[in-house]
């Protein structure tokens, strides 16, 4: 029985860790603030990706953005952006 509670409670804990849009924005307008993250914009290609490829923005979304500020977190945003475009493109 406690098994199948367990279960229920990871089914509802689950919907709540997925990314949505408001992430999405809110993680883009923080990275609009380094030039690593202009260069991509300025770039079409990896432009139209930022804004229309699923998982680049899923990507973008799962990102902290308290954390952001931090110079070690923010170069491994870089890089695992980075990543994601380099497979994709």
């Amino acid at each position: 029985m406690t098994f199948l509670l367990d279960i229920l409670n990871l089914v509802t804990y689950f919907p709540f860790l997925k990314v949505d849009e408001e992430d999405i924005g809110r993680n883009m307008e923080q990275l609009k603030k380094y030039k690593w993250f202009q260069k991509y914009l300025k770039d079409e290609k990896t432009r139209n990706l930022l804004i229309h490829n699923q998982k680049v923005r899923e990507t973008v979304g799962k990102f902290k953005t308290k954390l952001m500020a931090g110079v070690s977190y923010n170069r491994k945003c870089e890089r695992k952006l980075g990543k994601v475009l380099k497979e994709i493109a």
